[in-house]
């Protein structure tokens, strides 16, 4: 991470779901992945079920023209490596220097069976999930390119604040290129788009990787999200 001197970058707000799968005192194993190392590619069996420890976890689809498809960002507490078949329909690599807790599928099923507790959050991790992904159908079919950099900001800057903050300043954990995969759109007008919400006022950018988010609201208004969220 850069030097905390002229900008002091927040750092996430705890998850209330993160580290559930190390409570639950079964056979785990830690992982660590360099960048861009493979975690499981497409259709590759799903023996293990994933906690993001540190770092990020990027999940695509290669498609047949050679073009990639980034499905979503996973960060500390998400849960990867879900199938309902036991076969990974997609990929999922180190964004970057991280780490992931590794479970068994088998094992883990057993354990939502004992445990109720264990079992309700691993309903709220594939719910979120299941959320995540209809929220990403439709900044791809039906938003505009400043809508969907503003809500790929949005969803950022939210893992950064409490309820009631305005402003936020957090480093960006992907490249343009993975944003840019992410929106289906080119790196180039995920740039373009930076800039144009730099010159509105409504961001900073005091360093290449650096976001200062100056109102909330305004980027939510920019995203097309209601402003009661925040």
């Amino acid at each position: 991470m850069h030097a905390q001197t002229a900008t002091q970058l927040s750092t996430p707000v705890p998850d209330q779901q993160a580290g559930w799968m190390e409570g639950t005192s079964h056979a785990q194993h830690l992982v660590k992945l360099s960048h861009n190392e493979p975690l499981f590619y497409d259709g590759d069996e799903a023996d293990f079920i994933y906690e993001v420890v540190e770092g990020l976890i990027i999940s695509y689809n290669i498609l047949p023209d050679g073009r990639r498809q980034v499905l979503g960002f996973s960060y500390p507490g998400d849960i990867v490596g879900l199938s309902h078949d036991g076969i990974h329909h997609h990929c999922s690599s180190a964004g970057g220097a991280a780490k992931v807790r590794s479970m068994p599928r088998g094992m883990l099923m057993r354990v939502a069976r004992e445990r109720p507790e264990i079992a309700a959050k691993l309903l709220v991790c594939a719910t979120s999930q299941l959320s995540r992904v209809q929220d990403h159908f439709v900044l791809l079919g039906c938003k505009c390119a400043q809508e969907k950099v503003a809500s790929f900001l949005l969803e950022l800057a939210k893992r950064y604040t409490n309820e009631g903050d305005r402003s936020v300043t957090f480093e960006l954990p992907v490249k343009r290129s993975d944003i840019a995969d992410y929106l289906g759109t080119t790196i180039e007008t995920v740039s373009r788009q930076l800039t144009k919400l730099r010159t509105a006022g409504v961001i900073d950018l005091p360093q290449t990787s650096v976001v200062h988010v100056r109102d909330m609201i305004a980027l939510g208004q920019l995203a097309e999200v209601d402003d009661s969220t925040f």
